[in-house]
């Protein structure tokens, strides 16, 4: 299943991302070959980088997660965080080529939602808001459907079979 998922998303999203990279280099050579600065090449390469950095992310997100099965799926769309970075990292590329060079600052923002991501996990988000052992200690309390519990014992006899 995960080979499966994993060769699904690399067919789809590999097309994607070689021809966004292709036409930025297509671009930054066209438009800004005259005036590439060290600085411009350095941030193409790093450009680059972590649209690859994305895709494997994606790729390894949709073989890591059953997203068919996943209650909570139903809103989300595969690839998380990494898919957000690729349309990040795209913005920039495009910007900084087709408008300003400043379009190179929003790259702050991977840092820093990385740096939220982390203070969430450990502290639960913003004062007043429900954290995660709340919103843990309130599903304990909701009553749970009979179906859920079959379904739930199903999935503990399967695994105690594999043992």
């Amino acid at each position: 299943k995960s080979a499966a998922a994993r060769q699904s998303a690399s067919s789809t999203y590999l097309p994607i991302v070689a021809a966004l990279n292709l036409l930025y280099v297509i671009l930054i050579a066209t438009n800004k070959r005259a005036s590439l600065t060290t600085f411009q090449c350095i941030m193409v390469v790093t450009l680059v980088g972590l649209s690859y950095l994305s895709y494997r992310g994606v790729v390894d997100n949709h073989a890591n997660q059953d997203f068919k099965n996943n209650k909570k799926s139903d809103d989300a769309l595969a690839g998380g965080a990494f898919l957000d970075m690729l349309g990040l990292v795209s913005v920039v590329q495009f910007g900084s080529v087709l408008l300003s060079d400043k379009f190179y600052w929003l790259l702050l923002l991977i840092p820093t939602v990385g740096g939220w991501k982390l203070y969430s996990t450990v502290k639960g988000g913003l004062p007043g808001m429900p954290n995660a052992t709340s919103a843990a200690a309130s599903s304990d309390n909701e009553q749970v459907s009979e179906k859920d519990i079959e379904k739930r014992q199903k999935r503990a006899e399967r695994r105690r079979r594999k043992w």
